[in-house]
């Protein structure tokens, strides 16, 4: 049964097995509904906090979308471990159940495919690093990550020492020949930054991408360089 006079969230598409689960995380309740064949992971939310304008506006609002980007996060990371499930993009909110119910109709054979495509990859974000400079923290996942992705794949251009520049194309084109899909991500000019991506590999190459790195550490050493992999999570950044 839908709430009455309530938005909805929707957060990821799911297999059918965890149809009935339910979270709650940072205060919100989430829930798995059943589908078709499908299980949608769904939160009912505010209707004025969620309508299309006040959406657009609360966009430039950092603090309010971290706590979105969390919800989203956790959510499908505390599912994840249940059964398959592909993340929404952020903030896909509809105005009410019917509107949900429309849009499920239309986007079924395409969600289905997804799920099929993705339900079984992991994502990781790498970075690689000369000099001093701090580990990848602070924002939201989806924000400091998937927000900063960009569509090509290509190795990104560097500016360093020659033997550092061979070095970081080395543990590119290792790791990228792991994935079945990268994305470089935009590093803002961070002190020490050589690159950042994020990989997308199937659930036993999660191994193989960590070993790529490991195998390059000790030459990345003497260089000063150093290799970050975060852990892997659900494909937040190839939906």
């Amino acid at each position: 049964m839908y709430p009455a006079g309530r938005a909805v969230v929707l957060l990821a598409v799911c297999s059918t097995e965890l149809a009935g689960r339910r979270l709650t995380i940072e205060g919100r309740r989430v829930q798995a509904i059943p589908y078709g064949r499908l299980a949608l992971l769904v939160a009912f939310v505010d209707q004025d906090t969620y309508a299309h304008d006040e959406l657009e506006r609360r966009r430039n609002d950092a603090a309010w979308l971290a706590t979105e980007a969390r919800i989203l996060e956790h959510a499908v990371e505390r599912m994840r471990t249940n059964g398959a499930i592909v993340p929404m993009r952020l903030l896909t909110a509809f105005p009410h159940a019917d509107a949900l119910e429309e849009a499920a109709r239309e986007s079924y054979a395409r969600w289905s495919r997804t799920l099929t495509r993705l339900g079984g990859k992991r994502e990781c974000a790498l970075h690689l690093y000369t000099g001093p400079h701090a580990p990848p923290a602070g924002e939201p996942y989806l924000m400091r990550i998937s927000g900063r992705a960009s569509r090509t794949g290509r190795a990104p251009a560097m500016k360093a020492a020659p033997a550092v520049l061979g070095h970081a194309h080395s543990v590119w084109r290792a790791c990228a020949s792991v994935a079945t899909a990268t994305r470089r991500v935009q590093t803002g000019g961070r002190r020490g930054a050589l690159w950042s991506a994020v990989m997308l590999v199937p659930e036993n190459g999660v191994a193989t991408l960590a070993a790529a790195l490991e195998a390059s550490a000790e030459a990345g050493a003497l260089l000063g360089v150093t290799a970050y992999l975060e852990a892997p999570r659900a494909p937040f950044t190839f939906v």
